[in-house]
């Protein structure tokens, strides 16, 4: 039996990080975010793509005013 993935994640939000994943390793391109009001939700959305580690490097996630000055 094949393993049941649940995501918590919209749908449709998989599918578009799927495509960016897919469309920076076509390109050879690695990728990072940097995210604040998202709170991570990108980097979430790209992990949750298998393979996405051929491409995702980092994700940082600065929320706070002082740590975005910092």
């Amino acid at each position: 039996n094949a393993p049941v993935t649940v995501s918590v994640l919209p749908d449709k939000l998989v599918q578009r990080a799927a495509e960016v994943v897919e469309a920076n390793r076509r390109a050879g391109r690695r990728i990072a975010v940097a995210e604040s009001c998202t709170g991570g939700l990108v980097s979430a959305a790209i992990t949750e793509i298998p393979g996405a580690s051929d491409v995702f490097e980092a994700g940082f996630v600065t929320y706070s005013n002082q740590a975005k000055m910092n």
